[in-house]
């Protein structure tokens, strides 16, 4: 009996031990230790950013993980998850980062370490990247008559001429885009999106058979990631680099849109209901909601923002031309300068000052002084295409590509033998 009573309580001793160790909670996180990067490391992309240094537990480092992030917690790069089964615990990686659309900025390692418990630590190491500087990758030109539109396309320095691809139609718009590598080509028959890569179509927009061309105007946003489009039926579609519609604005019954210009909150757009009744009407981007309008004489050729809340806008009654400055925090328009006997082609923002073209030649306005000055009677060019990494523009005159640069150099480049309907400057990114 009394060997069975001391049984019993050694095994509820043990049972007991055993439950305290089972139950024991360990509130200690791990120390971990950076050694590299250096906090505030420069590197230039593209780079391999090494992160390696150690991790100590009182009793055991389960795992630690290392991603590398944004300002905003985003991930740059795929990160590691490493196991570990030990109190002492090294690491050692690379993170290769290539991404060409990467901008410049702060990003931070960070580092997390857990024991077994679930305690962990956490560091961020506060690096500064610098982007890929963007290269001119190649260049190319549209050409077009009633039945054919041809895409050539050229190496950046305008050598080695090439038919990449054709469509059915006449050229009506065509937009570039280097961020995602998209080109659109709008004919009377055809809305196609191709990549600049290799030119293969990704996806269209279906034209259906009318008594008016379909596309009317077209850009891309400022940081590239979406294409705007201007229809002829009455809307404004904004496409992703998937070729989604993420948005559209719808005109008024009975109206139709003209010329645009796309902001990051707002867009700015002709409407019209006749010849004679047009308006410059504001809608709100993402609801597509009217802000409010304002009576504009002649048809509008160029919406340019020229500074925040206002807009120089190039219009066109008869043989009158006129360049106005609307001013949207007023919803208010002013006519700067009116200019007889003159049809305006196309404007651009340089330097602060207005290029445009007209039937009288190539000009260079200062809206802020009210001053015009003429850069070529004798250049007349139907497109203006600002080049994305220097102050100048290309300028198409016929068969001709023509530069200009805001210190005043006008140079010829070439003649491509057929009129250029447009030219579109391709960049790495």
């Amino acid at each position: 009996m009394l060997v069975n009573q001391k049984v019993r309580i050694l095994i509820f001793i043990s049972l007991m031990q055993l439950y305290s160790s089972c139950t024991k909670k360990d509130n200690n996180p791990p120390d971990l230790f950076v050694q590299s990067p250096l906090s505030n490391e420069f590197f230039q992309l593209p780079c391999d950013i090494k992160v390696s240094g150690y991790v100590t537990d009182n009793e055991k480092v389960d795992r630690v993980e290392v991603n590398l992030v944004s300002e905003n917690s985003a991930t740059i790069v795929q990160g590691f998850d490493l196991d570990s089964d030990s109190s002492y615990f090294e690491y050692d990686l690379s993170f290769i980062v290539e991404d060409l659309l990467l901008l410049s900025g702060n990003y931070f390692i960070n580092i997390k370490a857990y024991d077994e418990f679930g305690n962990f630590t956490s560091k961020y190491i506060t690096l500064y990247l610098n982007e890929i500087p963007k290269t001119l990758e190649s260049l190319i030109y549209i050409t077009s008559n009633t039945n054919q539109t041809f895409i050539y396309q050229q190496d950046s320095i305008g050598a080695n001429s090439q038919l990449v691809k054709q469509s059915q139609g006449n050229h009506l718009l065509s937009i570039g885009n280097s961020r995602s590598q998209h080109l659109f080509v709008g004919t009377d028959q055809n809305g196609d999106f191709f990549d600049l890569n290799n030119f293969t179509k990704l996806w269209n927009v279906p034209v259906v058979s009318s008594n008016y061309p379909l596309f009317i105007d077209g850009s891309k946003s400022e940081d590239g990631n979406q294409s705007h489009l201007v229809l002829a039926d009455g809307r404004i579609n904004s496409y992703n680099k998937n070729g989604n519609i993420i948005n559209t604005i719808y005109s008024n019954p009975q109206e139709w849109f003209g010329k645009f210009n796309f902001q990051e909150n707002i867009v700015v757009v002709e409407s019209s209901s006749s010849f004679l009744d047009r308006d410059l009407v504001v809608y709100f981007r993402q609801s597509g909601i009217e802000k409010q309008r304002v009576e504009i004489n002649g048809e509008i050729v160029k919406i340019v923002s020229v500074s925040n809340n206002e807009y120089a806008i190039f219009s066109q009654f008869l043989d009158e031309s006129r360049i106005s400055i609307y001013y949207e925090n007023l919803n208010q328009i002013y006519t700067d300068l009116e200019l007889p006997n003159s049809i305006i082609y196309d404007a651009i923002l340089l330097d602060n000052y207005l290029i445009f073209s007209s039937s009288n030649g190539l000009f260079k306005y200062d809206f802020n002084l009210n001053t015009l000055n003429s850069i070529s009677s004798n250049i007349k060019p139907s497109k203006i295409i600002l080049s994305e990494m220097d102050s100048f523009v290309y300028l198409t005159v016929g068969t001709e590509l023509w530069t200009y640069s805001g210190n005043g150099n006008l140079n010829y480049l070439s003649n491509y033998g057929d009129s250029i309907r447009n030219f579109i400057p391709v960049y790495n990114k």
